[in-house]
């Protein structure tokens, strides 16, 4: 039933991008560069055929999407119920084992950067294959890794996927797209992550609780072999091919930046002056990427897209909302597994549903947009996330494990309320041909938020367990303090992210005078 919905809403429309015609252009002419968004006869660039998939074709290309999106989803948030049993096995401090959570973002962000130029210089189907047989190699490294920096190896040779797969995932549905309608899709894709989270910690757990943490790797194995089969039939290149260089410099220069800023923010409670002395390098170097971004002829990532005032407000909220939604998936478990003393598989059940409503509410939330426009859904996102937080604060504290749970649902519902809105929004309210650089901006954005708030919220939680078991506490009442201790910090984080809301609402609509109000 869900797939015959997507047909039909796929039926009797050109795809975005795909359209015979444009304003200004002479019939036979060849299109503008959608990657580069400039015109071909000034990129001096060969480009190849399109495959446009009509039909079952183009279905079944959107159902490998989705479902290569799960697995992409479902592999960044593997280890997020593990971290206690990662500590425990390995002998090490919640803050050291937070490294396969944050070494995975750190490379998910930096391949990220590189998709709009390997989109263009490989094209789709060869960008996929080598998404699947990254997540293949690190999965089945995981599964025998003898030591935790091999499990940080193998952690980070799966980011890959995740890097390659988000932003390229979203180019290839905004070309699938009936023109106009890319909202729909990508929606339903924002649903698809939020299954993925919500599934996550219950297989994880479950995984985990009777087959121990190496076991964990083999189920996303055996996923990303199938979907290596299935896009040899399946996937189309949809984009123009393009002989873009990639620079070597700027993967660089964004690895070492995220990595040095990463590494510094982990640290902060424990080490003050070193920390902020690398988060300050790191800030240099980010610096120095963005001066030659927009010095190279052909940069690695188009910031073009920022220009536009909507979608840069837009970006901003994404990091906001993305913070909180990474606080509630790390630190939750955290809490059931600490505070409540269940095992992982419990701790993944009982957080199931309350991720699902992440994906329920993206599902509506995009039928929504359709009619409404982005105005009521983003302040009002925020509103509710505000207030699940707030109430999840009074629970931690009095351990009323299930209020606690219908809590975190409400602000997993608010997030779902707002950020496929924001999402679909930002991709749109820019010119198409900037739409792959808008992209992988976005999805830049959320692997940057995703690193800060995990090494943030994790390595505070971390120095305030340790400090009071240190003091005599028992390890529920630490943990306990812990997660109350970070939530107020992301509290006040979503209280700035409503508050922008307001005037995003307003750049959306003089952007898009003609979107619903």
């Amino acid at each position: 039933m869900f797939m015959k919905k997507i047909h039909a809403h796929m039926q009797g429309a050109q795809p975005c991008g795909q359209s015979g015609s444009q304003p200004g252009r002479k019939p036979g002419s060849q299109p503008d560069s959608p990657l580069s968004g400039q015109p071909n006869s000034q990129m001096g660039s060969k480009i190849t055929q399109l495959e446009s998939p009509h039909g079952a074709a183009r279905l079944c290309m959107v159902a490998v999407m989705f479902v290569s999106t799960l697995n992409a989803s479902f592999m960044q948030s593997l280890m997020n119920v593990a971290l206690d049993r990662v500590a425990t096995d390995f002998s090490i401090t919640l803050s050291q084992a937070n490294w396969v959570v944050l070494g995975y973002a750190i490379v998910t962000g930096s391949v990220i950067t590189t998709v709009a130029s390997l989109i263009a210089r490989y094209g789709i189907r060869r960008v996929m294959f080598v998404s699947y047989v990254a997540a293949v190699a690190g999965s089945l490294l995981g599964f025998v890794a003898w030591s935790f920096p091999v499990m940080i190896v193998a952690r980070l040779i799966q980011a890959i996927t995740t890097g390659l797969t988000f932003p390229l995932v979203n180019v290839a549905l905004l070309r699938l797209s009936p023109k106009g309608r890319a909202g729909v899709l990508l929606s339903l894709n924002s649903g698809v992550i939020g299954v993925g989270l919500a599934v996550a910690p219950l297989i994880s757990g479950l995984i985990l609780t009777y087959f121990g943490l190496h076991a964990l790797f083999l189920l996303p194995a055996v996923v990303s072999a199938i979907l290596l089969i299935c896009a040899h039939f399946a996937l189309h290149n949809l984009t123009p091919r393009i002989e873009k260089k990639i620079d070597l410099i700027s993967v660089v220069f964004s690895t070492c930046a995220l990595a040095t800023f990463m590494y510094g923010l982990n640290d902060v409670t424990r080490n003050l002056l070193p920390s902020l002395a690398l988060m300050l390098f790191s800030v240099v170097l980010a610096m120095f990427f963005v001066f030659r971004q927009r010095h190279l002829a052909d940069p690695l990532l188009d910031l073009r897209p920022l220009r536009v005032r909507a979608f840069a407000l837009g970006e901003v909220l994404v990091i906001v909302s993305y913070m909180g939604s990474v606080y509630l998936s790390l630190l939750a478990p955290l809490y059931l597994e600490g505070s409540a003393s269940y095992t992982p598989f419990m701790a993944g059940c009982l957080l199931a549903l309350p991720i699902l409503c992440y994906g329920i509410f993206c599902f509506a939330s995009g039928k929504i947009l359709g009619k409404h426009g982005v105005s009521p859904l983003v302040p009002c996102g925020f509103a509710i996330m505000i207030l699940g937080f707030g109430a999840t604060f009074f629970a931690a504290q009095s351990r009323l494990v299930t209020v606690f749970l219908v809590c975190v649902a409400v602000a997993y519902g608010g997030y779902g309320v707002m950020y496929p809105s924001i999402k679909s929004v930002d991709l749109e309210v820019i010119p198409h041909a900037e739409a792959s650089s808008g992209s992988s901006i976005h999805s830049t954005f959320v692997q940057i938020a995703g690193s800060v708030s995990s090494a943030l919220f994790v390595g505070i939680m971390s120095s305030d367990v340790t400090s009071s078991m240190a003091a005599g506490s028992t390890k529920a009442a630490a943990y306990a303090f812990g997660f109350s201790h970070t939530l107020l910090i992301a509290l006040g984080i979503l209280i700035a992210g409503f508050l922008l809301s307001l005037v995003y609402v307003r750049a959306v609509a003089k952007t898009n005078p003609t979107s619903p109000k």
